[in-house]
């Protein structure tokens, strides 16, 4: 299904034409572009289109970097999301590198993963 011709400022790095509502890939990112930088118009169709549990289950995984604090937080807050710190922290839009974030990043990850992804990463080199 194609999308409103509205939602190209929001989208701007994709071509819109090609992009599939029912997409998974496709509605994270309509979800994330429209709860970051939407007016009323653009959060009134986001709701008419996607359930409640779909906009919620982006905001429960948020991808790094793509979010403005305030807003993650709203929308968190109007969900009754609680992400962990590092999980928010690391969702936050933010152009100053900070190390320690990442490290903090690492462990976090390093604590989920699969044993074949810590072999893999041993075999690269990235960890001992």
């Amino acid at each position: 299904m194609p999308l409103p011709k509205f939602l190209k400022p929001f989208l701007p790095s994709y071509d819109i034409s090609k992009m599939d509502l029912r997409n998974p890939y496709d509605k994270k990112l309509i979800i994330e572009a429209v709860l970051n930088q939407g007016t009323m118009k653009e959060i009134k169709w986001l709701f008419k289109t996607y359930s409640f549990r779909e906009i919620k289950n982006v905001l429960k995984n948020p991808r790094r970097g793509c979010w403005d604090a305030k807003v993650l937080n709203f929308w968190t807050k109007f969900f009754g999301i609680k992400l962990h710190p590092v999980v928010y922290e690391m969702a936050i839009l933010d152009l100053n590198p900070r190390l320690e974030k990442w490290k903090k990043w690492f462990r976090f990850i390093k604590k989920r993963a699969s044993k074949e992804t810590l072999q893999r990463w041993r075999e690269l080199g990235l960890i001992k």
